[in-house]
């Protein structure tokens, strides 16, 4: 018994290999979709990597942001992101909108 035993599980640990999803059972699958995702990939976004971009005035912000002029004056009034001024131009940095107009998501429960 002990040969055929080990003749068992020896053609039991490839024929994992081989055959299909709908064989599989619960726990067989959930450790083959652990090994394919890893959890710390699949909970954190990747950042989208973008150059600095220097904005020049409301117009340039509201086209920035794909609002109206009177919608970016009340956004920049917001103190939501860093803004610079030299004389009366007024001028951004893309980078601190983004940082500025991120939303912090919360789970809520129902």
């Amino acid at each position: 018994m002990g040969k055929d035993e080990n003749k068992l599980s020896k053609t039991m640990n490839t024929s994992i290999d081989i055959r299909p999803l709908y064989q599989l059972t619960v726990s067989e699958f959930n450790n083959l979709l652990k090994s394919a995702f890893p959890i710390n990939a699949i909970n954190e976004p990747q950042p989208i990597a973008t150059p600095r971009q220097k904005i020049n005035g409301i117009r340039g912000l509201a086209t920035f942001l794909e609002v109206s002029i009177p919608t970016a004056q009340r956004i920049k009034n917001s103190k939501k992101f860093a803004f610079y001024a030299s004389g009366n131009k007024v001028y951004f940095f893309s980078d601190e909108i983004n940082a500025g107009l991120k939303v912090d998501t919360k789970v809520t429960k129902k």
